[in-house]
């Protein structure tokens, strides 16, 4: 979690963080992970990168882009966040009967405020006339729907549901980004419990109309 006013301060086994990682992709990474948490998107620029990495700017460009280095960020956040998104909590609530993790902790907030920003900045991007970064997250959004497909299947088959349509995977990929955005909020009304609940209550819905469709 971070501690200090720059995000250098110590974190409890963040998804979204690599800290010991050596790779440049991965600490441009960190890096805009740490100056969005603390200083918000205005504050996002190859100088606070370079602040926080203890570098001059021209290091951090390395020869790109600012449109290219946020494209870089966006490519190794991409790995970090389906890595999360299908994962399950290794302490406090069970999410096994949920298809794809809402953030409990701080720092899983942060990463749903951080994709925010991401997205803020991709668009201004495309707006420049650089839509690379944008594509790369529209990539993330096909593979997380992906996932989700299957996710769903797999518990589909436990309670022995055919496949959910297309309509249904819209609407549970529109679902879960709301409460990840709700739980995400500075000062959330929602609850993790409630959050899980009103999810799992959703996909309980979604096998029940599929297996009276499929009856039909």
């Amino acid at each position: 979690m971070v501690t200090d006013a720059m995000g250098k301060g110590p974190h409890m086994e963040s998804p979204f963080l690599r800290p010991d990682h050596r790779d440049y992709a991965e600490i441009l990474t960190d890096a805009t992970i740490h100056v969005l948490g603390a200083r918000g998107i205005d504050r996002w620029s190859v100088r606070a990168l370079a602040r926080w990495m203890k570098v001059v700017p021209a290091a951090v460009l390395n020869d790109y882009s600012r449109a290219r280095v946020l494209a870089i960020v966006i490519i190794c956040f991409e790995r970090r966040w389906l890595a999360w998104s299908g994962s399950e909590p290794l302490y406090g609530s069970s999410s096994t009967d949920l298809p794809l993790r809402l953030p409990e902790t701080e720092d899983e907030r942060l990463g749903v405020r951080v994709l925010t920003s991401l997205q803020q900045l991709a668009e201004a991007e495309r707006l420049r006339g650089d839509g690379a970064p944008a594509a790369h997250l529209d990539r993330l959004r096909r593979e997380e729907a992906e996932l989700l497909r299957y996710r769903l299947r797999v518990l589909g088959d436990r309670c022995g549901s055919p496949p959910v349509g297309a309509a249904s995977l819209t609407a549970t990929v529109a679902l879960i980004t709301g409460l990840r955005l709700a739980l995400a909020e500075p000062a959330p009304t929602l609850t993790y419990p409630l959050a899980c609940e009103l999810l799992a209550a959703h996909v309980e819905r979604l096998f029940g109309g599929a297996r009276e469709e499929a009856a039909s």
